[in-house]
């Protein structure tokens, strides 16, 4: 929950709102997506069509806006299969895509449905991932190694999704049907006078099997609720936007409601429940559940044929196997109807489901009242969205667990004790890309020293949106970056602060607004997938900018034949004042690396690449720079550098260059390629860096 200042006033289609929000624990924000009796979403509605009610009283809403988000698919060049990704994350203004996290149920999913996961949540990336949202692979069983942090990034979400693999128990019916047949074998019932004594014994003796899963099962219950609460939490602080979690799961496969079953971890795990919906109602989370199985599930049910001697027990039956299929799915259906989103179960087109979803997450009423937080209680307060229109339907969550205020008061205070700067801090820690101060950032890796890579950074910052202050004939303003860099595990590797206190001329100050400043940054690193968080932060206007950045650091130290990064700086870096210098391209490059990609016809560009390779025979090096026009393909610039590399016991660095002048390129998208090939084993590397020429 967030506060919302003012009423955002509602606009055409595909022209967005401005809102603005300050963090107030009272603010309600409600999402209801209103359709008619065909099932059409209805666009044309005022907020004085919505009642909202909490607890049966009327709420004034104060904020109100139609969010009605186009989908807009990255640009693919000629010739390319998929888009090809910029070097250069920037943020220019507050992040207004959608947001997903696909929570992977690899605990509560058959491993013969590994492929199908995979394939549906690739789908969505393909067909629905929009240039403009986010999204994020998280893994029940906790293997935030295989997960991916939130990104735009369809090869980085794939990746991730690839690494899924379902480990589902063994159903507990089929489990106490094993044990069963093995008693069975072992007790044969003799056909004499003592055969309906005996029968009963074993009757009894059959109702009383074990689930031999019981304790891991309820484990992995608890893990899989537990997660959704997490991933709730993390997104609790995103404002303006739905947040659609999509559990691809069969459910959970514990059954809390036997009589006989009301053990402590059937507790435990009705109370996490309760727990995760309460988390994903009160950060206004929508959860998707979404069975995998589809309608072949009903098949492997028929295939059941009734192996019990003993009719009045289920387990080995069709009815047995269909109460556990209920049961797992009533999970999915209540996660996803408590909290605004719906279920995709029994669908024999599970890819029309995610469709479904995609709409919800495009068109929708934002709504937002302010509680009466003196009158909270640890109660679950309820939430009617209704429209005075008739013949018309809403949905939106049922409401929400308010906040314990002395937790808030805790997190709070420890947030101000943690030092320096705590608004840039509260910034990096949220999921999204914060906008007040545009921000664009390069990164490359390097080989280091030892083991280590060398991850080099530059950071502009949009001049024009520094408020200096004017003091006795100067210009003052304070600039503070901060630069994070944590590993798949998101643990914290390694990161850089740097601050600077500038008291500029007017001539100099005139010159950074209408361009703007730059820092360089060099991190040690061990190889591995990172996501570096950048924050910059000024003080005259207290705006601040978040930019997050995935990238690989390749194991160079046992690479055969490798390239760095791509550095590019143009003839017109200069105009950029840069803070700082970094040694290790003094010779390599004629100006600092830059971290725009768009130059005039009238910039010439130099490119810097290194080439690694390891130890080995007498060959030839072939090293290629190119550029391709985006839009037919064609190659409108090319050169070679041609290096013969001696016989050598250890590996080699080779740096090189290229200048290449844009004058005779017509304005648009192009593909800068740096491409390396040897005469020896067919080795061969290549980077590609799209840019435009304006």
């Amino acid at each position: 929950m967030c506060a919302m200042v003012g009423t955002a006033q509602q606009t055409g289609s595909g022209q967005q709102p401005s809102v603005t929000f300050r963090a107030e624990t009272n603010f309600v924000e409600v999402h209801a997506i209103v359709t008619d009796q065909a099932g059409a979403f209805v666009r044309n509605l005022t907020k004085d069509d919505f009642e909202i009610l909490e607890d049966g009283k009327p709420q004034t809403p104060s904020a109100f806006s139609l969010i009605d988000l186009p989908i807009e698919r990255p640009f693919t060049p000629a010739g390319a299969t998929e888009p090809i990704e910029s070097d250069v994350h920037a943020t220019t203004r507050t992040f207004d895509g959608r947001i997903y996290v696909f929570l992977l149920d690899d605990l509560h999913t058959a491993f013969t449905r590994t492929q199908g996961v995979r394939d549906a949540a690739t789908r969505f990336i393909q067909q629905y991932l929009g240039a403009r949202d986010l999204a994020a692979v998280v893994y029940t069983s906790g293997r935030q190694e295989s997960g991916q942090e939130l990104t735009s990034s369809p090869r980085l979400l794939r990746a991730a999704i690839d690494r899924f693999q379902g480990q589902k128990l063994p159903s507990a019916g089929a489990e106490k049907l094993a044990i069963h047949i093995r008693q069975t074998d072992t007790d044969t019932v003799l056909a004499d006078e003592t055969a309906p004594t005996r029968s009963r014994e074993a009757l009894e003796k059959a109702e009383s099997i074990k689930d031999p899963y019981d304790a891991e099962r309820a484990l992995n219950a608890r893990r899989a609720l537990q997660a959704v609460e997490n991933v709730a939490n993390w997104l609790r602080d995103v404002q303006g936007r739905r947040k659609a979690l999509l559990l691809f799961s069969e459910g959970l496969d514990y059954d809390i409601y036997q009589p006989f079953n009301l053990t402590q971890s059937a507790s435990a795990i009705v109370t996490e429940a309760r727990e995760a919906a309460a988390a994903a109602q009160r950060a206004n989370v929508n959860v998707y559940g979404i069975d995998p199985r589809g309608l072949s599930q009903f098949g492997e049910l028929i295939d059941i044929s009734a192996r019990s001697d003993y009719p009045q027990l289920e387990y080995g039956t069709f009815r047995g196997a269909l109460h556990e299929l209920r049961l797992s799915q009533e999970s999915l259906i209540a996660l996803s109807e408590e909290t605004g989103g719906l279920a995709v179960v029994n669908a024999g087109d599970v890819v029309g489901g995610l469709g479904r979803i995609v709409l919800d997450n495009s068109r929708y009423y934002l709504l937002g009242y302010y509680s009466d937080s003196t009158k909270w209680s640890r109660k679950f307060l309820k939430i009617d969205v209704r429209v005075k229109r008739p013949g018309l339907s809403v949905r939106a969550r049922r409401g929400f667990l308010p906040p314990d205020p002395r937790a808030t008061a805790k997190a709070l205070e420890a947030d101000v004790k943690a030092g320096t700067s705590p608004a840039l801090k509260a910034a990096l820690s949220k999921p999204v890309p914060v906008g007040d101060l545009p921000v664009r950032v390069f990164a490359a890796a390097f080989k280091g020293d030892g083991v280590n890579g060398s991850l080099f950074l530059a950071v502009e910052i949009d001049g024009g949106s520094l408020k200096f202050q004017e003091r006795d004939g100067r210009f003052n303003e304070k600039i503070e970056v901060s630069i994070v860099a944590a590993d798949q595990r998101a643990k914290v590797q390694g990161g850089d602060r740097q601050e600077f206190n500038l008291r500029l001329q007017p001539q100099t100050r005139e010159r950074i607004a209408r361009t703007g400043i730059r820092l360089l940054s060099r991190l040690a690193l061990p190889p591995g997938r990172y996501q570096i968080h950048v924050g910059a932060h000024e003080s005259s206007g207290a705006a601040i900018g978040t930019v997050p950045y995935d990238i690989e650091i390749p194991d160079y130290a046992k690479s055969a034949f490798e390239l760095s990064g791509v550095l590019l700086t143009s003839s017109n870096a200069d105009s950029f004042v840069t803070s700082n210098a970094d040694p290790l391209l003094k010779d390599a490059l004629p100006a600092p690396p830059v971290a725009t990609r768009s130059f005039s016809q009238a910039e010439t560009l130099t490119t810097y690449a290194e080439l690694y390779a390891a130890s080995g025979p007498a060959r030839a090096v072939t090293l290629i720079t190119s550029v391709q026009d985006a839009r037919d393909g064609r190659t409108v610039f090319q050169a070679q550098d041609r290096r013969a590399i001696d016989a050598s016991a250890r590996s080699l660095t080779h740096g090189f260059s290229t200048e290449v002048p844009l004058k005779d390129l017509s304005r648009g998208t192009y593909i800068l390629r740096v491409a390396a090939q040897s005469s020896v084993g067919g080795q061969a590397a290549e980077h590609s860096v799209p840019f435009e020429v304006r």
